[in-house]
């Protein structure tokens, strides 16, 4: 099946993991336009950038919890609160096994959560994202004008 054209944006603040992340892809031939963001911060800049230059609504974020600056949970929950950027797909990356962040990921409606020990099963799930899932369209200027 072809790959559906989509970025993914890398939320995560460690070097190494970016390139065990990098490598992860290529070995299981999954080839996206990659984005990468430190912090939540610099994730929600870059979306709501490409957002107002093109309304863009065609990406995956991975995102790890646990950063300097805004962590992954402020991250979500800003995210969520966000009318343009609300719907957009959210796999959680981390080394977290805790209950409490598990639990606080799922309500706010992320796709999938997964350990950085686990990576292989990360990739396996995204897989369908790239070959045929329908995907969330985020409101553009013009769709979210009233018609005339």
């Amino acid at each position: 099946m072809e790959s559906i054209k989509m970025t993914f944006v890398l939320v995560e603040d460690d070097e190494l993991d970016m390139e065990v992340f990098r490598r992860a892809l290529k070995k299981h031939d999954i080839k996206q336009e990659m984005r990468f963001a430190k912090d939540g911060s610099e994730a929600i800049n870059l979306l709501r950038d490409e957002f107002v230059e093109g309304a863009r609504s065609d990406y995956i974020i991975f995102l790890d919890l646990n950063m300097t600056g805004m962590n992954g949970h402020e991250f979500l929950e800003e995210i969520r609160s966000d009318p343009d950027l609300k719907s957009a797909v959210v796999f959680v990356l981390t080394t977290s096994e805790h209950e409490r962040d598990l639990r606080l990921a799922y309500e706010k409606n992320v796709a999938g959560y997964f350990t950085k020990a686990n990576i292989d099963f990360l990739m396996q799930a995204i897989k369908p994202y790239v070959t045929g899932v329908a995907m969330p369209r985020m409101k553009s200027d013009e769709q979210s004008r009233p018609e005339k």
